[in-house]
This record gives C-alpha cells, structure tokens and sequence, in this order.
C-alpha cells in the first residue's frame, strides 16, 4: 500500500501560490500608464518575471515535497520517506513484529467530510511512535496495518 497526504493539502497550496500570480497582473492593470510615463515599464515586467520564477519553482518544490514524501506498507514493515527539502530526506522503517497498536484521528468537519486524518502507530517501548498526518482514509489504513499485525502474530502468511 503507497500511501500519500490527502490531494486536498497540495491543492490548497497550488491555489495559494497561483493565488499570489494574480499580484503583478492587478497591479500592472492598475498602474501600467504610470508606469509607462515615469519609463519603469521594462523594469516592472523584469519584476514581474522574476516574481514567476519564483512562483513556478515554488510549485515544483511544493509538487516534489507531496510527491516524495510517502509512507509504504507491505506485509513486512512499514517504510515512511520523509522529503524536507531538495536535499534532505529521512527513511524510517518499521517491522510489523514491534508494532503493539494502531490508532486512527479524525478530528473536525474538514477531516471527517474529506475523510482525512492522521495514524499513530505505536511500537515497543525503546523505540519511537510512527504518526502518519492528513492521510487519506485513515481508518482503512490502520484497519489494513492491524490485519498485517495479526497475521504475524498468528503465523499466517498474506
């Protein structure tokens, strides 16, 4: 199972920075005969140009950062791939024999609406609790992680 945050985070921070593109456009709407008559026109659109770039980047990065950063269960272990920058990235894993139990939050009326929320597994005692936030269908998820324990547990191969 690949599992990522829920679509709705990563298009609300599209929206925001495309939001944010309209910028050079009103003001240059607004002030473009000023901006002739006073001859800064061509260094509002060098302005502007950067503005873009770095909106576009800024899109790719939030694309590469929702892209990467995933959590991966297979019937052995739990890997989760934590991307924090271009180049900073964080790999954890965890083996289905140590997890102890599986909690499943939805918490407010975006989350449940959107069925969203977070999974907090939790292993033995040494070592550090794996929370999973704003994932899709967080109930499955554990209800999925659960049926792997259990079948370790019992001896049953998936």
């Amino acid at each position: 199972m690949l599992i990522r945050k829920h679509p709705f985070f990563i298009l609300l921070k599209i929206a925001l920075v495309l939001l944010a593109c309209l910028v050079p456009i009103i003001v240059g709407i607004y002030f473009w005969n000023y901006l002739g008559e006073q001859g800064w026109r061509a260094i509002f659109l060098f302005a502007s140009s950067l503005w873009y770039l770095i909106f576009w980047l800024s899109i790719f990065y939030t694309l590469m950062i929702y892209t990467l950063n995933t959590i991966i269960v297979t019937d052995q272990r739990i890997i989760e791939n934590q991307q924090k920058g271009f180049f900073n990235r964080k790999v954890s894993e965890l083996y289905s024999q140590r997890i102890q139990d599986v909690t499943a939050h939805t918490k407010g009326l975006i989350e449940t609406f959107l069925s969203f929320g977070n999974v907090v597994v939790q292993t033995a005692a040494s070592e550090r609790e794996f929370c999973f936030s704003q994932i899709p269908h967080p109930e499955i998820v554990k209800d999925v992680i659960m049926k792997i324990v259990s079948a370790k547990h019992s001896g049953v191969k998936l």
